[in-house]
């Protein structure tokens, strides 16, 4: 169960980064004004970052 959750985890931190890409450069999967889409695609970068240092920290250090 444990790597079940690790794995979960470094994939939830792949969806947020890629999420945050494809709104900063409108791809067309969103339909998000760019007033917004920048400062939530780099949010959910930066948040997707800080997850993946995190779950390296606790599973793979």
């Amino acid at each position: 169960m444990d790597s079940f959750v690790k794995y979960f985890a470094v994939f939830m931190c792949l969806i947020y980064i890629l999420v945050g890409a494809g709104l900063i450069w409108g791809n067309g999967a969103f339909e998000v004004t760019s007033v917004y889409s920048v400062p939530i695609g780099l949010t959910l970068i930066i948040y997707g970052l800080f997850r993946a240092y995190r779950i390296y920290q606790k599973y793979f250090s």
